[in-house]
């Protein structure tokens, strides 16, 4: 099964609030990217949006030039319904994703430890430099080295801060540890890295 096949079948069989990565809107970690006090025509892309409320919350926080980014159409539809055209969708790997401008920031919570292979990081990689604008930043959280093994039956990479900024060749701003508590109550270590070039 392809990834993209994996991935269609997660957001067209299960509930949004039925995945392990759900979090509700108060528990976003929205503080990350109103720290970076970016004005509010920042270009921005949400890297697997999946069927997040990342993007409504950034709508509701003024920000206009937003980018939802999955593999899979089916969890673009989820927030297309409640954005409509507040939201550009991009139906795409991460790896062949190319913006038509630059992106102030670069939003990826759990997509870059699913790719375990070398050649899927450099795709991400070679994206995320060709995105990035030359003053963007990028916060990206993985599981971190006491995280889970596996995620929606698929084995991840775990990272801590400064390997994960070696992993995208970006400058390390900022790393912090979060505890995700997934909707049945289990606890995932994440860490988080907020990165410039």
């Amino acid at each position: 099964m392809s990834g993209r096949d994996h991935w269609q079948g997660v957001h067209s069989q299960k509930d949004v609030d039925d995945v392990s990565w759900w979090q509700e809107p108060d528990d976003l970690w929205l503080d990350l990217i109103e720290d970076l006090d970016l004005p509010s025509a920042t270009p921005i892309v949400d890297v697997g949006s999946g069927s997040s409320m990342l993007a409504d919350a950034l709508v509701g926080l003024g920000y206009t030039q937003i980018t939802a980014l999955d593999i899979s159409s089916a969890a673009l539809d989820r927030i297309r319904e409640r954005l409509g055209e507040a939201v550009r969708y991009e139906a795409a790997d991460v790896a062949d994703f190319a913006p038509g401008s630059p992106v102030g920031l670069w939003h990826d919570r759990a997509v870059f430890h699913f790719l375990t292979s070398e050649s899927a990081r450099s795709g991400y990689g070679r994206s995320l430099h060709r995105a990035l604008a030359a003053d963007g930043h990028a916060i990206i959280a993985t599981f971190a080295p006491d995280g889970p093994e596996r995620c929606s039956g698929l084995p991840v990479q775990r990272y801590d801060a400064d390997d994960l900024a070696a992993a995208v060749g970006l400058k390390l701003v900022q790393a912090q540890r979060r505890v995700h508590r997934t909707p049945w109550g289990a606890e995932q270590p994440f860490t988080v890295a907020v990165l410039s070039r």
